[in-house]
């Protein structure tokens, strides 16, 4: 029997309306948090510990920053 396939999926595509003043030039998920570390580090910390080792980052707001 083949293993399974699992694909993860990482939406981080917000603009982060709330935080305003930290997303103005920059995606919510790119918004710095810790020493270091970006909101959408702990998504793709949590999928890497899952066990999860195809993860898709889907961007739409500001994909550059």
């Amino acid at each position: 029997m083949a293993p399974l396939s699992v694909v993860a999926i990482v939406l981080a595509g917000g603009a982060g309306s709330r935080l305003s003043v930290l997303t103005r030039d920059r995606a919510k998920p790119a918004v710095p948090y810790g020493a270091g570390y970006h909101l959408v580090d702990f998504a793709l910390s949590n999928a890497a510990n899952s066990g999860l080792r195809d993860v898709w980052v889907v961007q739409q707001f500001h994909p550059v920053s």
